[in-house]
């Protein structure tokens, strides 16, 4: 059920209410307004109410009054002043101090019906504030899910909606501090959800096909955002069983090239190895490439694999496999998909960062990097920032959330990059230039 938060009330200046005590108690949350002139209104309480009394039956032993009124989770007593009391009565005042509770002095010009109206308009802003947040995300989610690395992204999408860290984790290799509940979460045998406390943080776990949904934040999640996280779920779940569905597909491309090998030898169709595997979405690559190469070449989600002879010439976004033999095929796979995502950010081929160094002189490739952000090498800050948002394919939410920053400060470094290096991140020959760059800066 919605809550208010008991400052939002207190601000609202129309009511008048002043609060005489308990003020490190603001943020508390308020379900509604309840008014009650009982001596002992607690069999009727729920919880996280705002109890408001004129004082018309004031109990005659008021700390006990108070403490049942804790006990029983009202949020915050509202007193109404005039006509049965002048003022507030120093003896709630102080029962109220002493026991934590926040108190709120109501003038008379202030009727209790006009607090309960105004916690209702305030509930009914957070309800429409909440459902517009849900559907934003869930259309960034949904689009997010659509992108390359589309795991990857409705996580880094969900961290920032959310401003929470969320990872998928296997169970067997989940962090020390959630583990043992993560694999109760993900057997089947324990709760199908949990929350728990981590230090300062709120973690909660939801599994997700065989691996599970860690979000962390410093607050607990509301029942919109649960409803975000819902989304999310639905989302990776079938990511999941798609990524399962592809791996399926790689592993019938490795099957096809070793079956052929024993039929009548990879070299037949390739010549003698060692090989590369190409990963890449253009539709005339592929083309050109099952028609030189045939069952070599497989279609997967969002374009193609390919396993084509290590001196091949690649040109435009490909994502390009380190040379392998038969045995390693598989391997090379993930490595050449991991490598597209880069090559569709710069426009043009990816290696594996390893193999590229090989084939530049150190020193060589040392001199270039300097040269190249000669500007930057004052400011960590920016290279950093640079970095990251180069490895997000030039999100600016997702190297936000890398950071731990806002996107518009991410937006503001990057623009300082450009006028210090005079150069134009838009364009694909200087994104592979500075990327390349920061992979041989020392």
């Amino acid at each position: 059920m919605q809550t208010v938060p008991l400052k939002d009330l207190v601000a609202r200046v129309d009511l008048g209410l002043t609060v005489l005590c308990g003020a490190d108690g603001l943020d508390r949350p308020i379900r509604w307004a309840h008014v009650s002139e009982l001596e002992d209104p607690t069999p009727y309480l729920v919880g996280q109410e705002l109890l408001l009394t004129a004082g018309v039956r004031f109990p005659s032993d008021v700390p006990a009054y108070v403490a049942g009124l804790v006990s029983s989770g009202v949020s915050a007593i509202g007193f109404g002043v005039e006509p049965e009391f002048p003022t507030v009565p120093l003896s709630l005042v102080e029962a109220c101090a002493a026991q934590g509770m926040p108190l709120l002095e109501v003038p008379p010009s202030t009727p209790f019906l006009a607090v309960s109206q105004a916690l209702g308009a305030l509930l009914a802003e957070i309800a429409v504030r909440e459902q517009r947040m849900l559907a934003d995300s869930q259309r960034a989610l949904t689009r997010a899910a659509t992108r390359v690395r589309p795991v990857e992204s409705v996580l880094t999408t969900l961290a920032v909606v959310l401003n929470c860290r969320a990872d998928l984790v296997d169970p067997a290799s989940a962090p020390e501090d959630v583990a043992t509940l993560a694999r109760r979460v993900a057997s089947g045998t324990g709760p199908r959800s949990a929350s728990t406390q981590v230090g300062e943080d709120h973690v909660t776990l939801d599994p997700v096909e065989s691996a599970v949904l860690v979000v962390r934040r410093s607050m607990p999640l509301s029942p919109a955002e649960r409803a975000v996280v819902a989304v999310a779920l639905a989302l990776l779940g079938l990511l999941r069983r798609d990524l399962e569905s592809e791996r399926g597909q790689i592993a019938r491309l490795a099957a096809s090239a070793l079956l052929r090998s024993r039929v009548t030898g990879v070299g037949n169709v390739l010549g003698p190895g060692p090989y590369r595997v190409m990963a890449g979405q253009s539709r005339a690559d592929y083309d050109v490439l099952a028609q030189r190469y045939g069952p070599l070449v497989s279609k997967v989600e969002d374009g193609f694999l390919a396993l084509v002879p290590a001196g091949f010439e690649v040109s435009g976004p490909v994502g390009v496999s380190a040379e392998v033999s038969e045995s390693d095929i598989t391997s090379a796979v993930e490595e050449a998909s991991a490598m597209l995502a880069r090559a569709l950010a710069t426009g043009s081929p990816a290696f594996p960062a390893a193999e590229l160094s090989s084939l530049v002189d150190p020193v060589a490739a040392r001199a270039f990097a300097r040269r190249e952000l000669a500007a930057l090498l004052g400011r960590p800050e920016l290279v950093e920032t640079l970095r990251a948002w180069l490895g997000q394919h030039g999100s600016w939410d997702r190297a936000a959330a890398a950071l731990g920053v806002h996107r518009n400060s991410v937006r503001h470094r990057i623009s300082h990059v450009e006028r210090l290096l005079g150069r134009d991140l838009g364009s694909a020959d200087a994104r592979a230039s500075l990327w390349l760059a920061l992979t041989w800066l020392d």
